[in-house]
C-alpha cells in the first residue's frame, strides 16, 4: 500500500511538471494560424484593389475574336498588368504591327499596336498606304473597301486643220518612210502608189476649207508622176482634193504645191493618199496644210 502511494505521487508530479510546456507549445501553434490567417487577408484585400494587376488565366474571349476592337477591352484588365505570358502573337488576326493607321492609336494600349492600317471592322478612312502601295505601286481607283472604278480614257488631243500639220505627225500610215529633213525635222519619203498617212481629230471647225497646201519632194526618174489625195475617215473615200507630183529635183527638193478641197467643216480623220500608174515610189512630204 505504501508503495502504490509513492508511485501516484510520482506520476503526478511529473504531470505537473510537464504542464507549462503543453501551454506555450500551444501557444505558439495559435500565434502561427493567427498569422497566416492574418496575411491571407491582407494579400485577399490587396488582389480586390481598383487598378492592381490581375493575371487570368486566359485572354478573355473578347480579345480572341477576329474584328475585336479595344472597346472590348474588359474590366480589371489594364494594358500594363499583362504578364509575359501574353505576347502579340496571342492577339486575334487584324492587331499585330498593321492594325491601326497614325493617329489612331488609342492611348494605354501595350505594345504590338503601332500599326499603319485599319483593324477588321474598322469604320475610319484615313487609311495608310500599306507596304507596295505608296508611291511605288499602281495607283489603285475607288474608294477604300468599295468598287473599284475605271478610269476614263484621256480624250484624244485634236489638230487643227488651218495649222501646219507635220508629216511625220501621222497617227497611223501603210508605205513611206520617217527620214531627218533638210528643212528641219523630220519628213516622210519613199511614198508609192497604194500607201497612205492618216491623221486622226483633223478639226475644220465651221469654217469651209476651199484649198490646201503640201510642201513635198520627189527624186522619181524616167518621166513618171502620181496624185497625192486628201480623203476624209477612209483610205478609200472619195477624194476632196488631190494634185499631180513630178520630179522636183531631188528628195530633198521642196516645193510648196497647192489644191483644191471641197469645203470640209468638223472633225474628220484625215488620209493623205498616194496613187501612180507606175509602181516605183514618187513622193515625199515634208508638212501639209488647209486654207479658207
Amino acid at each position: 500500500m505504501a508503495s502504490r502511494h509513492r508511485a501516484w505521487r510520482f506520476s503526478g508530479s511529473l504531470a505537473l511538471a510537464a504542464a507549462p510546456w503543453v501551454v506555450i507549445f500551444s501557444g505558439i501553434i495559435a500565434l502561427v494560424v493567427l498569422l497566416a490567417l492574418t496575411l491571407w487577408s491582407g494579400l485577399s484585400r490587396d488582389s480586390s484593389r481598383p487598378g492592381a494587376a490581375q493575371f487570368p488565366p486566359a485572354m478573355p474571349s473578347p480579345w480572341l475574336n477576329a474584328g475585336a476592337m479595344p472597346s472590348d477591352h474588359p474590366s480589371g484588365y489594364p494594358p500594363s498588368a499583362y504578364p509575359p505570358g501574353y505576347p502579340s502573337t496571342v492577339f486575334p488576326p487584324g492587331y499585330q504591327s498593321t492594325a491601326y493607321p497614325p493617329g489612331h492609336l488609342p492611348t494605354g494600349y501595350p505594345p504590338g499596336y503601332q500599326s499603319t492600317a485599319n483593324p477588321p471592322g474598322s469604320s475610319s478612312t484615313a487609311v495608310a498606304p500599306a507596304p507596295g502601295q505608296g508611291g511605288d505601286a499602281p495607283i489603285r481607283t475607288g474608294t477604300p473597301g468599295g468598287t473599284a472604278t475605271t478610269p476614263a480614257p484621256a480624250a484624244k488631243s485634236t489638230l487643227d486643220a488651218y495649222a501646219v500639220l507635220q508629216a511625220e505627225s501621222f497617227t497611223s500610215r501603210s508605205g513611206g518612210t520617217v527620214v531627218t529633213c533638210d528643212e528641219g525635222g523630220k519628213a516622210v519619203t519613199a511614198l508609192g502608189n497604194g500607201d497612205w498617212l492618216r491623221y486622226d481629230n483633223v478639226n475644220f471647225g465651221t469654217s469651209r476649207a476651199i484649198d490646201f497646201v503640201a510642201r513635198v519632194a520627189s527624186g522619181l526618174t524616167g518621166g513618171g508622176s502620181g496624185l497625192i489625195q486628201i480623203r476624209l475617215n477612209s483610205p478609200s473615200a472619195t477624194p476632196i482634193g488631190d494634185f499631180a507630183l513630178d520630179n522636183t529635183g531631188g528628195w530633198q527638193s521642196w516645193r510648196s504645191v497647192p489644191g483644191n478641197v471641197s469645203a470640209p467643216t468638223g472633225t474628220h480623220t484625215v488620209y493623205l493618199t498616194f496613187t501612180s500608174a507606175q509602181p516605183a515610189d514618187y513622193a515625199a512630204l515634208n508638212w501639209f496644210t488647209f486654207r479658207t
